[in-house]
């Protein structure tokens, strides 16, 4: 009797356990039905024509969590977060942050500027921030670092793109 209580015990754990693993399935596949996948492309552009540089982040996502992207480059840095917010239509709200830090050949002063915008996309629709560079930060990037000496301007070209997870991708 008490060998027969043991086995049903046994098998009614068996049971719960593999119900429990089905609910966690599902709801592992349905977090991946609604993960977005994230891809930056950054350009550097001499004069606005040459790519000089080119970088490519690619993250999945789900909607409200970010994706930072961070570009130094001597005395430049970029940080720029990017937050896809997801509506009932599958259509998207971007929220795109941005700081920029400057600092002169002799570190003597820092110049910081940020930026907030949000864009509603659809899924697949390229979003393109153009240009990151001297207009935007008012100040003669042609005087500061190597370039001065070719007069060369260096603009950073930004181009996102939200779509869906595909499990083909990850």
């Amino acid at each position: 009797m008490r060998r027969a209580r043991s086995i049903a015990g046994i098998l009614l754990l068996a049971v719960t356990a593999t119900a429990g693993a089905i609910e966690i399935d599902d709801i592992l596949q349905a977090i991946l039905d609604q993960a977005l996948t994230v891809t930056i492309v950054a350009r550097v552009t001499e004069n606005g024509r040459e790519t000089v540089h080119s970088y490519e982040l690619v993250q999945v996502t789900i909607s409200g969590r970010a994706v930072r992207l961070r570009l130094e480059g001597g005395n430049l840095t970029i940080i720029a977060e990017f937050t896809p917010y997801e509506a009932a239509d599958r259509s998207i709200l971007l929220i795109a942050e941005g700081q920029i830090w400057l600092t002169t050949p002799q570190n003597e002063v820092v110049q910081y500027r940020t930026s907030l915008k949000s864009i509603p996309i659809e899924l697949g629709e390229t979003v393109l921030f153009y240009p990151l560079g001297r207009s935007t930060l008012d100040v003669d990037l042609e005087t500061v670092g190597e370039s001065a000496a070719n007069d060369e301007h260096l603009n950073i070209e930004l181009e996102v793109l939200v779509e869906p997870y595909s499990v083909e991708e990850g």
